[in-house]
């Protein structure tokens, strides 16, 4: 059944306004692993463990894609929209 039977069509198609498409989902998530490995590490360098930090900083879940290191710019202030 074709789709302009409904109304629809191929123009346009794509996420709904206020969300985002799976490619952007898993950039994000990446990215938020990103983080918070670099939040723990930090933590872990602030109690005076600095070998656990690094460690921490080495590992990566290969299913994740390519490690991206440490974040360009950790976010040190509460975060804006």
């Amino acid at each position: 059944m074709s789709l302009e039977a409904w109304g629809d069509s191929d123009e346009g198609f794509g996420p709904p306004d206020g969300y985002c498409t799976d490619e952007r989902a898993c950039e994000l998530f990446v990215a938020g692993l990103q983080a918070m490995r670099e939040m723990l590490a930090r933590s872990l360098e602030a109690a005076g463990d600095p070998v656990s930090a690094e460690i921490l900083r080495n590992r990566w879940n290969a299913s994740w894609g390519k490690d991206p290191g440490r974040p360009e710019k950790v976010i040190d202030e509460p975060w804006e929209a």
